[in-house]
């Protein structure tokens, strides 16, 4: 699946949990919001945005994506046969960063997980999510 079609389908499956999305359709999809949010600072920095002017902007430049991020991200943990509800692994770094102060610890040990499951082959054939997708 090239970058393209990979946010066309995204974005066409904007709010879709259900299903399997493979790695390039993930990782394509993540490149594309990476770039919308960097240029998206980039602009505010020029445009001289204060502190909670940008705070407020970066939220509401990430109303468009983040519902089809996360389902996207349901559906690439629904490949390697991991429920969707997985992605909330990071809640508890959350919390525990608040509260004892790990200083991203938890934040990074939770992005290199992800990470790794998120690089893996999908299951071959049909899983309990459903059929395998196509490339």
């Amino acid at each position: 699946m090239g970058f393209l079609e990979s946010i066309r389908t995204c974005l066409g499956k904007y709010a879709k949990f259900d299903g399997r999305a493979s790695r390039s359709e993930y990782w394509f999809f993540v490149l594309f919001s990476s770039i919308y949010m960097f240029v998206g600072g980039f602009l505010l920095g020029m445009i001289g945005a204060a502190d909670l002017e940008s705070g407020i902007a970066i939220w509401v430049l990430m109303i468009p994506i983040i519902v089809p991020l996360t389902s996207v991200a349901a559906r690439r943990l629904h490949d390697i046969n991991q429920s969707g509800w997985m992605q909330c692994i990071f809640f508890p770094g959350f919390i525990a960063d608040e509260f004892l102060g790990t200083g991203y610890v938890i934040y990074f040990l939770t992005l290199a997980l992800f990470a790794f499951w998120f690089s893996q082959a999908g299951k071959k054939g049909k899983n309990r999510f459903g059929a395998q997708p196509r490339k």
